[in-house]
């Protein structure tokens, strides 16, 4: 087994968080809108004291902004756009070199009203007639249309597969009534309804979460500041929240999960109640996570688990099956260990680096087909023991800069019919 450390001088990442960060998550990010140039601007917000800066410019800032989310995988911001002539454009936001580099993802038809990553896609909400669930290879592509659905108005993404979604009846367009459902983001299948109801009033959608409860349950959120929580199993489906005092109008213009299925839930407001704030649904508790924002707040992207993880990402290819596995995490102070499952006393090669995305250079492909998710930043020759196993061990320095960096680590086995490769893991650096 051989050991390599964390190069402060090659594998550094730019710090994303101060050490008062590593208590719950990194920054979050708002999407906010503003009047005149730049027309949208995204803060970063320290999770602890609420203070906010905005992120350096980009160059479609000039442009109305709509959606954002953030990529788990390396951590990358995709910003949804309003262009003049009806489409919206979706660009990536990409770390590199301490600062954020505009790339083009994806423009679509429509309004886009929510962005969500599902593994290696990129799924788009848009409101419209002939508007519904749109996806597209997260680090840009052709986007398709997969689940047509008049007035879509919320989507939220959960648990890697589960998709809630809710559209807003309006009267002269194909969907006279609301509806809300939940279904399988890579199957496209309903686990849930679709369930239609009345929507008195005229409220638009705005937020839509599926309740980790044991009967199905969604909680809903409108832009006259009310939430309900639904089941379409219950007459009446919906049944409201009561807020001491009523959130104003506005107040709930955006709404996700604080992690992965967690309660209490984050919410983001503008108007008369510009802040990003937690709220208890069943207690209906309220605790405002930010400053006052500037602008109008149209979306948010909950911080990054401050604690170490590993996402995989990717497929394993060709005729050797290599299966990549993380024995421990990278956290502050530790050791990251890597390792590999193959045929025995098997040359591989072992790639790491900081980057899956190369300004547009990855994933790139590979003699025979497959191809490589990672920047090679680091390349290392190994064999595989007589039982299969190889390992690599990564220390990661005590320095509270290198929180939430990301190692993308990839193993590979030349051979002369192709080079096969293992799934690439995004390695989380936490506390």
């Amino acid at each position: 087994m051989r050991t390599f450390v964390l190069a402060v001088a090659s594998l550094v990442a730019a710090p994303i968080a101060s050490v008062s960060g590593q208590a719950q998550t990194l920054p979050h990010f708002v999407l906010t809108e503003l009047l005149g140039s730049p027309a949208a601007q995204v803060l970063e917000l320290d999770p602890l004291t609420g203070a906010y800066q905005p992120i350096i410019g980009f160059p479609s800032d000039n442009l109305p902004p709509l959606a954002m989310a953030q990529d788990p995988i390396d951590g990358d911001l995709l910003v949804a756009l309003w262009e003049a002539v009806g489409n919206s454009r979706v660009v990536r936001l990409h770390r590199f070199a301490g600062a954020y580099v505009e790339v083009p993802v994806v423009t679509v038809p429509g309004r886009v009203v929510d962005l969500a990553v599902v593994l290696e896609s990129v799924l788009i909400a848009v409101d419209a007639a002939n508007g519904g669930v749109y996806r597209a290879p997260r680090r840009g592509g052709a986007a398709t249309l997969v689940l047509p659905q008049p007035n879509l108005t919320a989507m939220n993404a959960f648990d890697y597969d589960g998709l809630a979604l809710a559209w807003t009846g309006r009267p002269g367009t194909p969907a006279l009534d609301s509806g809300v459902g939940v279904m399988s983001a890579t199957q496209l299948q309903w686990w849930f309804g679709p369930f239609l109801f009345a929507n008195p009033g005229g409220r638009e959608i705005t937020g839509v979460l599926d309740m980790p409860t044991g009967v199905p349950r969604q909680l809903l959120t409108f832009d006259d500041g009310t939430m309900e929580l639904f089941s379409g199993f219950v007459i009446p489906p919906g049944q409201p929240l009561v807020f001491v005092p009523p959130l104003p109008v506005g107040a709930t213009t955006a709404l996700h999960f604080l992690g992965s299925y967690s309660l209490p839930v984050a919410a983001l407001g503008n108007g008369a109640y510009p802040f990003l704030y937690t709220v208890d649904p069943w207690s209906t508790a309220v605790t405002q996570v930010s400053q006052a924002l500037p602008g109008s707040p149209l979306d948010f992207a909950y911080g990054v688990s401050a604690s170490a993880h590993a996402i995989p990402y990717g497929v394993a290819c060709g005729a050797e099956v290599l299966q990549q596995t993380v024995p421990a995490t990278a956290q502050l102070g530790g050791a990251m260990v890597v390792a590999v499952n193959g045929a025995p006393n098997l040359a591989v090669l072992f790639a790491a680096g900081l980057d899956d995305f190369a300004l547009g250079q990855l994933p790139a492909t590979l003699p025979g087909g497959c191809v490589l998710e990672v920047s090679p930043d680091v390349v290392l020759l190994e064999v595989t023991s007589p039982s299969g196993g190889a390992t690599k061990t990564i220390n990661v320095p005590a320095l509270p800069a290198l929180l939430g960096t990301v190692v993308h680590t990839q193993w590979a086995h030349y051979d002369p019919a192709g080079i096969s490769v293992s799934r690439a893991i995004a390695n989380w650096i936490g506390s």
